[in-house]
């Protein structure tokens, strides 16, 4: 399948390719996503408390960035179609991850009436409709990736106020 060949991705980073290693087509990107790779379970382990205590949830959030560490050092490897889609499909997870565990509650839709379990729902809905237009769409992945940034924005900005 042409998607899982070298090179089949629509995007190349500034990165000269195969340049460093002649297996791995972007070097420097895939060194750099060790970070998502070898934080993560420190993390896992700085918040064991954090989560028995207050959110088991919280340990999602580390598995999913290693799965983004991981999809990342695919892509880069190989700067394939399947690779993109997985790296990109990776972080909306992590973003769709984020509004669940952290979204405040004073911000939920007033038809939810603060409850979480409903809210968690319909954020799971959210990420497995984005995850399959992503995949029979690719290319909306960088809509979907950027469509987060204005509202947290703003809600930094009301968060900052308070």
């Amino acid at each position: 399948m042409k998607e899982f060949e070298r090179g089949s991705a629509a995007i190349d980073w500034c990165e000269d390719n195969y340049a460093v290693v002649a297996s791995i087509a972007e070097f420097y990107n895939v060194v750099s996503n060790a970070l998502f790779l070898l934080m993560p379970p420190l993390l896992l382990y700085l918040f064991r408390q954090y989560a028995r205590q207050v959110n088991p949830s919280v340990n999602i959030m580390w598995v999913l960035l290693m799965v983004v560490g991981a999809s990342s050092v695919y892509f880069h490897t190989t700067l394939s179609m399947f690779g993109q889609l997985l790296d990109e499909i990776a972080i909306i997870w992590v973003v769709w991850c984020g509004i669940a565990l952290w979204y405040p509650k004073r911000y939920y839709p007033s038809q939810l009436n603060g409850n979480r379990k409903y809210f968690k729902i319909c954020i799971l809905l959210g990420c497995l409709s984005t995850t399959a237009l992503a995949c029979i769409h690719p290319a909306v992945n960088s809509y979907f990736m950027f469509m987060f940034v204005p509202p947290s924005v703003y809600m930094l900005y009301l968060e900052l106020q308070r």
